[in-house]
């Protein structure tokens, strides 16, 4: 199952800080691919003692076993708080959407993915690390993590030159050997299953922190045995701990050079900064500005991923001609634009189809012209012959940019299009992190009342995704139809519709419901009314009304209308009662919570 690759890289650093316990039930969430449990993870903040205590687990409900993982891993980095809580959570949302940005920039190349992967990393990583211990660490105190890596990234052990191709698992070694001979320990202290377990640093195989541990605690054990006198115990016990840090902090850094082949650049990198500081004019000024500066500059995100860019995949990228470019640019367009002003012919795609097959680059081409193709069957209603094309691409293979989200977003509507009856939980959950990562973020201006974005429905972020594909996929629709047809659709026989029509009919009985009654009835009487004359059935009542969205009861449903409205109404689909329920003023904002208490009193009634 495909998963969300920044949230994987956040696990696995998670668990490169050994944060997860034994028995831990939070480490499932590393082989599951649902982004909710992902944002659940990493999503919540514990602030005070009855924060912590209700989301402890004690609660009802799989959302309890999580915790905030960023919190766990901010006070490894940051135990003083440099940042202050907040400001540490919003430079971890920045490398995110730095991520996300450097994911959706076009790769022309004809490197694979890990290769290309490999390059954005060597450029990428090493200053926003840099970055980091730079701006935490205060260079005197040596209790805090970062400590010994930024002795050992300035020492002569560590390799930073172009040309040293000295082994970092080696230099880790002769660092903590010297470090040991420094402290100048008590001749009778028995320091053999540390050093053995030095000399057992390996590039390939990893140390656990546990087992470090481990050994340093048996020689804290053996002193009472070696008879070291008790004035040298205390100073013992303190050179224990400054080996403990040191090579705690050291085994991450293994940990990073294992996954990136990056501690080279990493030390280059700020060998340059700790000499010279930072110009704030540079890409790499640019760049801390962006993460380290108060609220969220988009704008800056440009110029740094524009760098990155250059540097890792400018060598390495193939001259696309103004047609083809042109092409790949009007696909991009057609599929995420949500302006439907325009329109387009079916010829123009069998036009890029055609070019993009045959063109002097087609190896590298061809995934844009296979995005074409889909669209072209789309345009002729041919969704099987559609769906079966997205079905043969190998979407772990498709190259850097939006054509991942494109193909994602496509093929997870047109699952729910063809198989809408057949989707069970979690099968749609490998689209959804496919669809999410690589597309350009687009605001979405719907007006709400108070309340609607917290409604359950709306927090599952799972639920958000699959809407925005939907409505992008049916703003595609009507973009691909070109108006001159003969006969022109309300609805395209394409498009997806009818999502709400359960709620409707729902709302139809309440809105009957209501115009037999007062005005001023309430919520009490009103519930007694629904149970007495059977206004809804047990499922309309409390069941699921939208079978492939979470928590799409009516109750829920009615508490964020307006959104379900904007993402699932296909445009001119007949929704009198959902209109009519709907809207941001006084009133339907006082009737739509009217009927959600009565709702509720019915739902416990009827237990």
């Amino acid at each position: 199952m495909a998963t969300h690759v920044f949230a994987d890289m956040m696990h696995h650093l998670y668990q490169a800080f050994d944060l997860f316990e034994k028995g831990d039930k939070r480490r499932a969430v590393l082989r599951n691919g649902n982004f909710s449990y992902h944002q659940s993870f990493f999503g919540k903040t514990r602030n005070t003692p009855d924060d912590e205590k209700a989301e402890s687990g004690d609660g009802d409900g799989d959302g309890d076993i999580f915790d905030s993982g960023y919190d766990d891993i901010i006070k490894k980095i940051d135990p003083k708080q440099v940042f202050d809580h907040y400001k540490r959570r919003a430079i971890f949302f920045k490398y995110e959407q730095l991520y996300n940005a450097l994911m959706r920039i076009p790769v022309f190349s004809h490197l694979d993915n890990k290769k290309v992967a490999e390059r954005y990393i060597r450029s990428a990583l090493p200053p926003i690390v840099v970055l980091d211990i730079y701006n935490t660490l205060e260079p005197d105190d040596e209790s805090h993590f970062y400590y010994h890596i930024h002795c050992f990234l300035t020492s002569e052990h560590c390799p930073f030159e172009l040309d040293d191709a000295r082994p970092i698992y080696k230099s880790v070694q002769k660092y903590l050997r010297e470090l040991i001979s420094h402290l100048q320990f008590s001749t009778e202290a028995n320091l053999g299953s540390i050093k053995n377990f030095i000399s057992n640093i390996k590039l390939d195989r990893g140390q656990s922190n546990a087992s470090i541990k481990q050994k340093i605690n048996l020689c804290r054990a053996e002193h009472k045995e070696n008879m070291i006198p008790r004035e040298d115990v205390s100073a013992h016990e303190h050179n224990l701990d400054i080996i403990e840090r040191a090579y705690l902090s050291l085994n991450l850094l293994l940990v990073f050079e294992r996954e990136t082949s990056a501690v080279n650049p990493l030390s280059r990198n700020y060998r340059y900064t700790v000499t010279n500081g930072i110009n704030y004019n540079s890409s790499y000024g640019i760049l801390c500005r962006y993460l380290y500066s108060s609220g969220y500059d988009e704008t800056l995100i440009h110029d740094i991923t524009l760098a990155f860019f250059k540097e890792a995949i400018w060598p390495i990228t193939i001259n696309i001609k103004d047609r083809e470019f042109y092409y790949i640019q009007l696909l991009k367009r057609i599929v995420f634009s949500a302006n439907t002003e325009y329109s387009w012919h079916h010829s123009i795609f069998l036009d890029m189809s055609s070019y993009l097959n045959h063109t002097v680059h087609s190896d590298v081409l061809k995934p844009y012209a296979k995005l074409s193709n889909i669209i072209y069957f789309l345009c002729h209603n041919k969704l099987n012959e559609a769906y079966l094309l997205l079905n043969d691409i190998d979407f772990k293979n498709l190259p850097f940019g939006y054509l991942p989200s494109a193909f994602a977003i496509i093929k997870l509507a047109l699952k729910i299009k063809i198989k809408r009856n057949t989707i069970r939980n979690k099968t749609l959950l490998s689209l959804i992190n496919g669809a999410m990562v690589n597309q350009s973020i687009t605001p979405d201006h719907i007006a709400l009342t108070k309340g609607e974005i917290e409604g359950p429905v709306v927090s599952c972020a799972n639920n958000m995704i699959i809407m925005r594909a939907i409505k992008t996929y049916n703003c595609m629709i009507i973009k691909i139809n070109a108006p001159d047809e003969a006969e022109p659709f309300d609805i395209y026989p394409q498009a997806i519709y009818g999502l709400l029509d359960e709620i409707e009919c729902a709302l139809d009985k309440l809105n009957r419901l209501l115009k037999e009654t007062d005005e001023n009835i309430q919520s009490e009487e009103l519930s007694e009314l629904i149970l007495q004359n059977q206004i809804l059935t047990a499922r309309e009542l409390s069941e699921n009304l939208i079978g492939f969205l979470d928590n799409c009861t009516l109750h829920n449903c009615l508490t964020s209308l307006n959104i379900l409205i904007h993402y699932l109404r296909y445009p001119k689909e007949p929704m009198v009662n959902i209109v009519m329920f709907a809207g941001t003023t006084d009133r339907s904002q006082h009737v739509r919570e009217k009927i959600c208490k009565a709702l509720q009193l019915a739902i416990k009634k009827a237990c």
